[in-house]
């Protein structure tokens, strides 16, 4: 089985040549706080500097956590700091910013940043505005009354942008029915897999858990979220426990659930081997200290974490959702279940703690897909690619 390339990302196979080009970039989120779409813009602000690119981070909310490593990524960082609450007057106070940084390029990523910093963007006579969406919110349940407010603001927000950027391709699906899909372009998610190379102390990390060295050890990494789903991995690993009794899962996040997720572990009777390691500001050296990864989201877009756990060589197992089939091939580099199926995980859990050698052989496939398609050099190069192309269309370069 292969897996399928999709129409809407062949364009971006060719980028054009960024070399002699310098850019005055300004992205635009709500925070800087953990997350993979935080993450993505840490690579886009390290690799834009490799391309000559000028980066701003504009924070509509707060820096967030993560700021402080956009700096060091070259990047800087502008917070305002915006009350809860719809803020009209907070495009004014972008538009101000603007007419500072006199940015090329306006970066959006959320559609609440999109809605603030696109009418700023307009009447600062920025050239191009550019929205990334990460995840698949056309696809969530809402009730009538918010599905239709939703979708209005939606196409209020997308008039702004000249490209709607999405991560994999069954957002950009979603996204043509309420954007033209003229704007609509796929740009696959990438880490700096260099990273990921021995990145944390496998036997430290195990110690101060409690874990023994040679223990099989099943690990995630996410926030502690409904969404995440990571009642079903407890529970799926509980089925598993009882035919490896030395087995331990980690668990690496903090969230909503975190209370409800470690008194379910109470009531499985899994207090000795289920761990909770919390907030981390680097979750990726953790997974050092993992054997298999499992993914068990009921939404995604294009997860980092898989790309994570291929870089730092470990076989991955993910529910069969959002834009993770086109990147996790069943049974060639990872193994999928479907969505909400406990025994499906189980299944796949026991399949590759079983068979070492498949094990093996799905984790160096997903290492080498991750160094070949998905490292950051190639996500920045194709936005770079998509700047200079918008530019071109708008007669500014």
């Amino acid at each position: 089985m292969h897996c399928l390339q999709d129409p809407l990302s062949l364009s971006l196979t060719q980028p054009t040549r960024t070399d002699v080009v310098k850019l005055r970039v300004a992205h635009i989120v709500l925070s800087l706080d953990v997350g993979g779409l935080e993450r993505v813009i840490i690579e886009l602000a390290r690799e834009g500097g490799r391309l000559g690119q000028d980066v701003s981070v504009i924070c509509l909310e707060r820096r967030g956590v993560l700021a402080d490593e956009v700096e060091m990524a070259g990047g800087r960082v502008f917070s305002l700091d915006k009350p809860p609450g719809v803020k009209p007057a907070m495009v004014g106070k972008i538009r101000t910013l603007l007419a500072e940084l006199r940015p090329e390029v306006i970066h959006t990523h959320q559609i609440g940043a999109l809605l603030y910093a696109g009418p700023a963007a307009r009447r600062a006579g920025v050239p191009v505005v550019v929205h990334t969406e990460h995840i698949n919110n056309i696809a969530k349940p809402l009730t009538r009354a918010r599905r239709v407010r939703s979708r209005v603001l939606w196409w209020l927000a997308a008039r702004y942008a000249v490209r709607f950027i999405c991560v994999s391709s069954d957002i950009a699906q979603a996204a043509t029915t309420l954007v033209p899909a003229s704007k609509v372009r796929v740009v696959a998610n990438g880490i700096d897999t260099s990273a990921f190379e021995n990145c944390g102390p496998r036997a430290l990390i195990r110690k101060q858990f409690g874990i023994p060295p040679a223990a099989i050890v099943v690990g995630t990494i996410g926030r502690l979220h409904e969404v995440k789903r990571q009642d079903l991995l407890i529970r799926a690993f509980s089925q598993v426990s009882r035919q490896f009794d030395a087995a331990h899962l980690l668990l690496v996040g903090d969230g909503p659930e975190r209370e409800a997720l470690k008194s379910l572990v109470r009531e499985l009777g899994l207090s000795d081997c289920v761990h909770f390691a919390g907030y981390q500001s680097q979750p990726q050296s953790f997974l050092q200290a993992m054997d298999l990864f499992a993914l068990s989201s009921r939404l995604e877009g294009m997860p980092l974490v898989v790309l994570e756990a291929w870089a730092a060589h470990l076989p991955v197992i993910a529910s069969r959702v959002g834009g993770i089939p086109k990147v996790v091939c069943d049974g060639e580099n990872g193994i999928l279940f479907d969505s909400g199926d406990q025994q499906g995980l189980v299944a796949a859990l026991l399949r590759l703690l079983t068979d070492k050698g498949e094990a093996e052989r799905i984790s160096r496939a997903g290492l080498m897909r991750v160094r070949s398609e998905f490292d950051s050099r190639h996500m920045a190069t194709n936005y770079q690619a998509q700047y200079i192309e918008a530019l071109h269309e708008a007669g500014r370069r």
